[in-house]
């Protein structure tokens, strides 16, 4: 299947499911986020989603860094 089949299948499960604006790339945000959030490095992460560019996939760190301040806080004040 060629990538517009199924970037078109996709959206075809998001009409039918009711998920506006369901595409491809969805998928691949979510999965990075979420290898991010369970700590796994970046780098690994980077190759794993198949981002060549290290600018583009951080995009994908700023919430998993948001998580790990926000974490850090609880722990400075004793709040884990």
């Amino acid at each position: 299947m060629s990538y517009h089949g199924i970037y078109f299948a996709i959206e075809k499960i998001g009409e039918l499911a009711e998920i506006p604006d369901l595409h491809p790339h969805a998928f691949r945000h979510t999965y990075a986020t979420e290898l991010l959030l369970q700590g796994l490095d970046p780098t690994h992460a980077r190759k794993l989603t198949g981002h060549k560019n290290e600018l583009a996939f951080k995009r994908y760190t700023l919430r998993s860094e948001q998580e790990a301040a926000i974490s850090a806080y609880y722990r400075a004040i004793g709040e884990e």
